[in-house]
Order: C-alpha cells, then structure tokens, then sequence
C-alpha cells in the first residue's frame, strides 16, 4: 500500500479499533499521512469541502455516533531526533505519529530527563500540545519548545514558539481554532541540562523513595506504576483515560465550597483561582461504579468512564450528561468533557 492510498474506497470502515474507548462507528474512508504528498491530498480535501478528520492514536477521540459520512486520515510521520543543547536545555525533536509514551521512554534512555512524569499518558505526540497535556506536576508547556504545522489552507508549514500556542490549563491555540486549519507534524521539546525531580504528588514521592530515591528512571517507573494501578487498560476495557478537566474556580467561590465540603481536595493555582479534582467531586456524589448501558464510571476511579464491551454512543451521551448535572446540582460546579467527542 502506498503512504497515500485508502485503506478502502468503496466500503465503510470500521472505527471501533482506532478509539480507545471503542464504542462501534463507521466512517466512508480511511487514509494515511506518512509524507508530504499526503499533507497535500489532506488539504485537498478540507479546501474541497470535503468532510475529514484527522486521527493519531484515538485516545483523546470518542466516536459517540454509528456512521459517519467522511475520510479519517491517520496521522503516522514517525521519527525521533536530538537537536543539541543551548546550554541550559536540551533540544529533542519528535514527528507526530510517535507513540508519546515510548518516546518518554526514550527521552530518559538517552540520558534527557524532564518528560517522566508524563509517562504512559495515552496517545501520539502530535496529539501532545493540543490538549497541554499534564501530570504529577508537569505541564507540557514547560518542556515544549516550539510546534511544527501544515497551513491547510497556504498548504505549507509553519512553526509555532511557545508564546504563540497560547497555553493555559489543557488548552492551546490548535483547540481554539477551527479544526483541520493546522495538522501538528512534528514538536520540540527544550528539556533541563540540570534536571531536578518533580515530587509534588505524595503517591509520587513515596514510590520513588522505596524505589530507591530520584531518579528520571525511578520518578518514570513511579508514575507507570501509580498510573497503572488506577487506570485500566484500554485493550481490557476500553476508555479514554481521564474523562473530564478539572474544574477551576474562583478564590472565593473555593472558599466556600471548602467551608461546605471539609474534604474536598483544590489546589492553589498561580493566578490565584483554585483547581478541583473532578474525579473527588464524581465520588463524592455516589457515582463510582454508575452504569448507563454498558457505558459506566469506571469503580476504581471515578474519573475514568469506562466501555465494559458493548457500549453505545447514546449511552455515553447519556451518562456524560447526568454525570454533569448531578455535579452542578451537589456542587455548584460545571464539569467539562476532556477527550474530543465526534
């Protein structure tokens, strides 16, 4: 098969093994980008109006509906390089079709630490700055560098600074423009020439001290360990990691809250608001475990939704929004989805 060719033209394509949560979908075509011919027969496409959607690992996608009338383009440029180091950095650069979590790994095997905290985060790296994705203390602003991108439209790359993908709490640029404007190809990423542990997060630190103290190696086989006792395996049960954003809210309104609620867990942000944990207000309102269908809150952690096999996007639709309201309802808080819901 050619990098350009169509997995198939003249058949619906199935899409329930290309999102992790895996609720059945079909879709009329599916393409690969592996060059830039293919960036090109993308942007062909968008500019022909031509309904597509560009898909990496599927991860950060759920498909809630059974049939869709477009092309799915499959990011999969691969590629890994060290680009030097300034000094004060390290400069490694990644195509947007790697895995991220095995490029996590292979940033602390060569000796490159600052990205092991985000390891076994689901999902490809293009997918990476998009979501501004975070955890254990790390945000991935504060190791990016710069953002490579195909102009669909001037049908040419560009490179996005820091400053210009506009950062804030799982937020960038790439969100907030209209969709298939930009197709990320490939991220930089500046990491510490003197790198210094993140251990914010007292599971973390905890586990890296019966490790044997930090370590990039320890700190990353800290996080895979934590994060693989919570999370289930999407081949297992099928979901898209954590399932809505933690809310922020004002000083004040925190404040309340906390006189209301004693236990709720927040977090002090730098612009003085205060971040909830969803996955405490979820429990909080005896939903761990809940179940619409086959669609459910996942029992160990009220964060994950969960597809126990035979799951419907209706059911998911469903259970989204009662989880929403029941929130509001107990917390006065609004919870919003995270993974990109087609």
């Amino acid at each position: 098969m050619s990098a350009s060719a169509s997995v198939t033209d003249s058949s619906p394509v199935d899409l329930q093994a290309l999102h992790t949560f895996g609720l059945r979908a079909k879709a009329n075509a599916l393409r690969v980008i592996q060059s830039q011919t293919d960036l090109h027969s993308f942007a062909q496409q968008v500019r022909a109006g031509e309904p597509v959607l560009l898909l990496g690992e599927g991860s950060n996608t759920v498909f809630t509906q059974p049939n869709y009338a477009m092309t799915v383009w499959l990011m999969r440029i691969q590629g890994k390089q060290r680009l030097g180091c300034n000094g004060t950095h390290h400069l490694v650069r990644a195509m947007a079709g790697e895995n991220w979590h095995s490029f996590v790994e292979w940033t602390v095997a060569q000796g490159l630490p600052g990205l092991e905290n985000l390891a076994l985060i689901p999902g490809a790296v293009g997918a990476s700055p998009v979501q501004n994705i975070g955890a254990y203390g790390v945000e991935l602003e504060s190791r990016l560098a710069a953002v490579h991108v195909w102009d669909v439209q001037q049908a040419c790359f560009r490179v996005f600074t820091k400053a210009e993908c506009q950062f804030s709490y799982r937020e960038s640029v790439f969100k907030q423009v209209p969709s298939n404007t930009y197709i990320i190809t490939a991220v930089d990423f500046a990491l510490p020439v003197k790198w210094q542990a993140e251990l914010g997060y007292g599971d973390v630190a905890e586990r890296v001290q019966e490790l044997g103290g930090a370590s990039p190696k320890n700190v990353m086989k800290a996080v895979i360990d934590i994060r693989s006792s919570k999370l289930p395996d999407p081949v297992v049960l099928g979901n898209s990691g954590s399932f809505f954003k933690n809310p922020i809210v004002p000083a004040a309104q925190a404040q309340a809250l906390r006189a209301a609620f004693p236990g709720m867990v927040q977090y002090p942000m730098p612009d003085g608001q205060v971040k909830l944990a969803a996955g405490w207000l979820i429990e909080q309102c005896g939903l761990k475990g809940f179940k619409v269908g086959d669609v459910g809150v996942y029992h160990r952690q009220a964060l994950i939704l969960v597809n126990h096999g035979r799951g419907q996007g209706g059911e998911l639709v469903a259970l989204i929004n009662h989880i929403q309201s029941v929130v509001q309802a107990k917390f006065g808080v609004a919870l919003s989805a995270e993974p990109n819901l087609i």
